[in-house]
């Protein structure tokens, strides 16, 4: 087995964190006497899409190679695309970033231990389902509608607040909060018209949020769709409308909730939509998402499976 490792600097506050945590994979593989390792600072978005293939062309084919993703979602979704199509690749995701929501699939108790080098390397890897969003693949969630414009004005805060927030990362949550009411009041998303087809059943209507989840958590909590489990070849899908916006900020129910497990769904509107693929933002007027099961293995550290699933001891 070889190992990569794609580190996202902006996962860590200073450079000597991230000098810190090289010399702890070199001083890993030096105490076993290996060098079958390389370590890749990520430099721009989705570069290590570039990384991973040309590092995957280079090696025979029988040699399998782990690559861990270290930061956040956006460097394990880069990550998780880098790998899509290769038989000989698996992801260990290194939960350093404000947002690994998937890692808490195995249990919230369990995030630390996914940190650590020593478990990482040693563990195997689990077969798990992933999103297919149009030519994109997720491992957690596509949010469309509100939870997406939550989060492109978090983003904003986050850009204009950036010192503060690195500085005080308990800030994360605070610009998540205000993002969350900034879209509450987003006269785009609050009422849009859907065409919704879900394995073939109509759910068309005006909604103003639609959560599609392989994973059960984000945002640090559990989503609206709590049932979801990563390796049961579903995904499970909650598209709603809230009552109003202060509705929203009140806590309110939602007017409208409508559940479904699916294999693919297609979702179109005449503006555009709002989305959220693991933290990446898109949007688009039409939209494919189904389900690819068991398309990837995930490194699953101490033999954990995921919450939920049905050989979960």
């Amino acid at each position: 087995m070889e190992h990569l490792f794609i580190i996202n600097p902006k996962s860590f506050s200073h450079k000597a964190d991230i000098t810190r945590f090289s010399a702890e994979v070199e001083a890993h593989f030096k105490a076993k006497d290996v060098d079958n390792f390389s370590i890749h600072i990520s430099r721009f978005p989705r570069d290590a899409v570039i990384v991973i293939k040309r590092h995957l062309m280079s090696v025979d084919p029988s040699t399998l190679v782990r690559v861990y993703a270290v930061g956040g979602a956006g460097v394990a979704f880069s990550c998780l695309n880098g790998i899509i199509g290769m038989p000989n690749a698996e992801l260990a995701l290194l939960p350093f970033g404000t947002g690994n929501d998937f890692v808490r699939a195995f249990g919230p108790e369990h995030y630390e231990d996914f940190r650590s080098i020593a478990c990482q390397t040693a563990a195997r890897a689990i077969p798990t389902d992933l999103i297919k969003c149009d030519g994109n693949y997720a491992l957690n969630h596509c949010f469309i509608g509100k939870e997406a414009s939550a989060v492109i004005h978090t983003i904003l805060l986050n850009k204009r607040f950036e010192k503060i927030r690195r500085a005080f990362p308990s800030f994360n949550r605070l610009f998540l909060f205000l993002g969350g009411i900034a879209a509450a009041f987003d006269k785009r998303i609050i009422a849009q018209q859907y065409e919704i087809i879900a394995d073939g059943e109509d759910l068309s209507g005006e909604y103003n949020s639609i959560n599609i989840a392989n994973g059960r958590y984000y945002a640090n909590g559990k989503t609206s769709v709590p049932q979801a489990v990563p390796d049961d070849g579903f995904l499970d899908m909650l598209i709603s409308k809230n009552p109003s916006p202060l509705g929203v900020l009140a806590g309110a129910r939602s007017s409208l909730r409508v559940y479904r497990r699916i294999k693919k769904v297609t979702i179109r509107s005449d503006t555009a939509l709002f989305v959220n693929i693991d933290d990446e933002l898109f949007f688009d007027t039409h939209l494919e998402v189904e389900v690819i099961p068991r398309a990837v293995s995930i490194v699953s550290v101490g033999a954990l499976q995921y919450e939920g699933t049905a050989n979960e001891q």
